[in-house]
C-alpha cells in the first residue's frame, strides 16, 4: 500500500487547489473633498471602477451630491470591493446641477480628481486618477482647484 500514498496525496492536493478562494472582504471608503472656497451650492462626486467611460456620469459606479461647506465635505461611500477606482468631483457653486465651463471649455467651478490627477487638454486618464482599495477601511482626500480663480490671481487684480 506504500505506492498509493503519492497518488492519494496528489489527489488531495488537486482537490484543495480546486476550492475557490473566498472573495476579498469589502472595505469602507470615505472621501474627503478639501479646499472648498465657500459653502455655496453643492459638491458632486463620482466613483468609477474601470477606464471605460471614466468622467462620464452614466458610467460611474457611484454618484453622490451634498451641500457644500467652507473648507471640506465628507462622503461615506459604504463598503467597496477591493480593486482600482478613480474619483472626479466638482463644487457646483451656483447650484444649477451642471459643471460650468468658460466659453473655451476651461472649468469655471472647483474641480478635483483622486490621486492628484489634473486636466491638461482634457480630463486625466483613469490610470492617472486611480487608487487601490484593499480590505481595510480607507480615507481618500481630493483637493479642489478653481482654475478660473487661479488664472485671475496670476494675471493680477487689474486684469479683472
Amino acid at each position: 500500500m506504500r505506492g498509493l500514498s503519492p497518488i492519494v496525496f496528489g489527489i488531495a492536493a488537486i482537490a484543495v487547489a480546486a476550492i475557490p478562494a473566498p472573495p476579498a472582504a469589502a472595505a469602507a471608503l470615505t472621501v474627503v473633498i478639501d479646499k472648498l472656497r465657500n459653502g455655496r451650492g453643492t459638491v458632486h462626486l463620482a466613483l468609477w471602477n474601470r477606464a471605460e467611460g471614466f468622467t462620464e456620469a452614466d458610467a460611474a459606479l457611484i454618484l453622490r451630491e451634498q451641500p457644500a461647506a467652507p473648507g471640506q465635505v465628507r462622503f461615506d461611500l459604504g463598503e467597496i470591493k477591493p480593486g482600482y477606482y478613480a474619483i472626479a468631483t466638482f463644487h457646483d457653486e451656483n447650484g444649477n446641477g451642471e459643471f460650468d465651463q468658460t466659453w473655451i471649455g476651461w472649468p469655471d467651478e472647483g474641480l478635483g480628481f483622486s490621486n492628484g490627477a489634473w486636466i491638461s487638454l482634457g480630463a486625466p486618464s483613469f490610470e492617472e486618477a486611480a487608487f487601490e482599495v484593499g480590505s481595510k477601511t480607507q480615507v481618500v482626500a481630493v483637493a479642489l482647484r478653481y482654475p478660473t480663480s487661479e488664472s485671475a490671481a496670476r494675471r493680477g487684480p487689474d486684469s479683472q
